[in-house]
């Protein structure tokens, strides 16, 4: 059967015949027969038309709703007729059938053949008021049969439906929410809610919602919570921290706990009356750390500043077992910066670079000839932290051709004679870069050489674990570089001894000791099939326990890290049982999954026989790198405590942000963030702003870009380091 009929026959349970009857019956209860269907059924004589057409008024309510203005033709009175809608003014010709498709819209499975009473469609308590005349007895509804579709329902559904989305889009409008909330779960289950409120349901009020409501729902994500602190337990936890000033000028350091289960916002203190100095942080750090537990936290994340320094240190004399590492990302960029500052090649293109996008920018005749020959936008990166050297000129490489075209217009050589002797010299510079050769070629050289600087930066400040692989790719990046200037047609290969030793020296000043043994306790750089290959430089790879430098760094770890002699000397015990390939560890399935499965998975699954050294593998390889994930929460703050919104106290911005972070944590575990409506709801593709947008400079999505290689940080502590360090420096160079 056509248009479902026979899933509702099937689904009622019956026949076909009996389905037939069961729809003929439902017809003859609402008696809305006709001319027409007399008309259709030859075996109608003419006293039965002549009934109908006395009782009429009976049977044929809607014709009250209309003013009939001519007869019927022909010998059928119940023929087409001349009518008009008394509700929506609108006259045809047609027969009662139409009538009632006119306000009640065809039968299921036909053409409308009419348009709809736009009075009725707007109007409920009209709908309903006929649809009750028409049954002949108010606020009763016929029976349906079962399989079947209920005009009725289905009208009120549309016409609700309309007014429910009018309702929501008009909230969205008024309110200027973007168009990506839609998208979220949360937006559904609240619906989804209220549909299921009861009748008498009132939504919280202005002051229910900023107080007991605020507090509960906060409350009530920390419940949801209960699996990511358990982790804290097996997995161990960092201590993430970073500063920032708010709309009211308030200075405020927050709180995140870190694992590879994901970053959790704790909290957010205002420091405004307090002087940030490495004692002051350091008490604002270890408080958070008894919080969480100092058996379970095992490093402490800042950025590279001195006074973060100096409390780092003040927190290892209190916690012996507990590191402190300065953001690698930050630590990585400043390379940028030291290279721009050693090599007067990269100033001087750089310079050049930023002048032709600030020219094209700043002036809208040259942009809107630009925009006609690209379709990718110049970017004018801000004053923020990482990599701006790279993204501006690989945009600017990007857009090479356009910009060719750009200044070979006729509107462009017009344009850039008018103006005076100023304006007509700068633009003649600019046309001369943009036809320089030589230009070019440098922005080529530079991006080959810093090309595996980016990536790494890239690597490093996503989301995730990744110290067990950040010792193995610095030196993969050294490699790299190394090939790049060795080449006979670089002109700057005379400089690379200058650059190695720029990267090495910040290599040195990261936690070299945790990243050691974090290498040391991953199983896939032990593979023999990885270690055959040769690493870029044309150097071959050794094991983790083949290299001096790890090891050392591996045995002080050990020491750190257990509480007596006799525990440092059963993590060496368990640590050569590991790199032999003892016991467990010597089937080939182990083996196989040593590569292909996570570091973390491959000891839950195999540090059966060596439990102490499992346990420390499993919390050193579940850390994180970089402080990136408390910067990016300053994101969060700025979008709720915004200009707009200012009189937020410090108390409340606080509930707020760790709200809207710690949910948006709970929902990525949930597979229908990965596929489906929802899939990552929280990252809107049509935010035009640098820091959220997809760029497309090979998937960039980064929180802060330097913008002036000239600035220095004045917190910046650069000299300081142990002679340790430095000896292991001078080996890396010789190596």
């Amino acid at each position: 059967m056509p248009f479902g009929r026979k899933l509702a026959r099937d689904a009622a349970g019956g026949s076909e015949e009996e389905y037939e009857d069961t729809e003929v019956e439902r017809e003859d209860e609402v008696d809305l027969s006709d001319g027409d269907e007399a008309d259709a059924d030859d075996g109608n004589d003419e006293e039965e038309s002549a009934e109908q057409d006395a009782g009429k008024s009976a049977k044929q309510p809607l014709h009250d709703e209309v003013i009939i203005k001519s007869k019927a033709k022909g010998k059928n009175p119940g023929g087409a007729k001349s009518w008009q809608c008394k509700h929506c003014k609108k006259s045809f010709t047609s027969s009662f059938t139409r009538i009632r498709a006119h306000f009640f819209g065809p039968p299921p499975g036909q053409k409308p053949n009419i348009s709809r009473c736009s009075a009725v469609q707007t109007d409920r308590n009209l709908y309903k008021r006929l649809w009750d005349k028409v049954q002949g007895k108010k606020g009763v509804s016929n029976p349906v049969p079962v399989g079947t579709s209920n005009p009725l329902a289905d009208a009120f559904a549309t016409v609700e439906r309309d007014g429910v989305d009018m309702k929501i889009m008009e909230f969205i409008a008024a309110n200027g929410i973007p168009f990506n909330v839609l998208r979220s779960p949360q937006y559904y289950e609240m619906v989804s809610a209220i549909k299921r409120a009861p009748k008498d349901y009132k939504p919280p009020s202005y002051e229910k919602a900023r107080t007991t409501l605020l507090d509960a729902c906060k409350s009530n994500v920390e419940k949801q919570l209960a699996p990511v602190r358990e982790t804290w337990y097996t997995q161990g936890v960092s201590v993430v921290s970073d500063g920032w000033t708010n709309v009211k000028n308030e200075a405020l350091i927050n709180v995140i706990a870190s694992n590879s289960r994901g970053s959790m916002f704790l909290y957010a203190e205002d420091f405004s009356g307090l002087e940030k100095t490495g004692d002051n942080i350091a008490q604002f750090l270890l408080k958070a750390i008894d919080e969480i537990g100092p058996s379970n936290v095992l490093q402490v994340v800042t950025d590279n500043a001195s006074n973060c320094k100096a409390a780092g240190r003040e927190i290892e004399k209190v916690h012996k077992h507990i590191f402190w590492s300065p953001c690698v990302v930050h630590t990585l960029n400043l390379i940028f910066k030291d290279l721009a500052n050693a090599c007067p090649w990269i100033v001087k293109t750089y310079k050049a670079g930023k002048q032709v996008v600030k020219y094209i920018l700043n002036h809208q005749h040259c942009l809107n000839l630009f925009r006609s020959k690209s379709k990718l936008n110049l970017l004018k990166v801000a004053k923020t932290r990482f990599a701006s050297h790279y993204i501006l000129l690989k945009r600017l490489k990007d857009c090479r051709e356009a910009l060719a075209m750009t200044v070979a217009t006729i509107q462009w050589k017009e344009w850039a004679k008018t103006g005076d002797h100023h304006a007509r010299t700068t633009a003649d510079l600019i046309t001369k870069t943009i036809n320089d050769d030589v230009f070019w070629d440098e922005i080529d050289v530079i991006l080959s050489i810093t090309k595996p600087l980016y990536l790494l930066i890239k690597f490093g400040d996503g989301e995730g674990s990744k110290v067990a692989e950040i010792y193995e790719k610095m030196d993969t990046m050294v490699g790299e570089i190394k090939e790049v200037m060795r080449k006979k047609d670089n002109p700057h290969h005379g400089d690379l001894d200058k650059v190695l030793d720029i990267i090495l020296d910040r290599w040195g000043k990261m936690n070299w000791t945790f990243h050691c043994l974090a290498f040391a306790l991953c199983p896939k750089y032990y593979d023999l099939q990885y270690l055959a290959t040769n690493a870029p430089g044309g150097i071959a790879r050794k094991a983790p326990n083949q290299d001096k430098e790890v090891m050392v760094a591996v045995i002080e770890a050990f020491e750190k890290i257990s509480e007596d002699v006799a525990e440092q000397n059963l993590l060496r015990s368990q640590f050569n049982q590991f790199v032999m390939k003892k016991g467990l560890f010597a089937l080939p399935q182990v083996q196989l999954d040593a590569v292909t499965m996570s570091p973390i998975d491959w000891w839950f699954s195999y540090g059966g026989e060596t439990p102490e050294l499992a346990e420390v593998a499993k919390k050193i390889l579940s850390q994180p790198i970089s402080s990136s994930s408390a910067e990016r929460n300053w994101s969060t703050y700025a979008f709720i405590h915004s200009v707009k919104r200012n009189r937020l106290n410090a108390k409340t911005a606080d509930k707020l942000v760790y709200i809207h972070a710690n949910i948006r944590l709970i929902s990525r575990f949930c597979e229908s963030y990965k596929t489906g409506p929802h899939c990552r709801w929280d990252m809107d593709p049509a935010n035009s702003s640098l820091e959220e947008s997809s760029l497309k400079l090979e998937e960039l999505r980064w929180k802060y870009l330097e913008g002036n290689f000239v600035d220095d940080e004045p917190t910046m502590d650069v000299d300081e380091e142990t002679p340790a360090r430095k000896k292991r420096k001078i080996t890396k160079t010789k190596k």
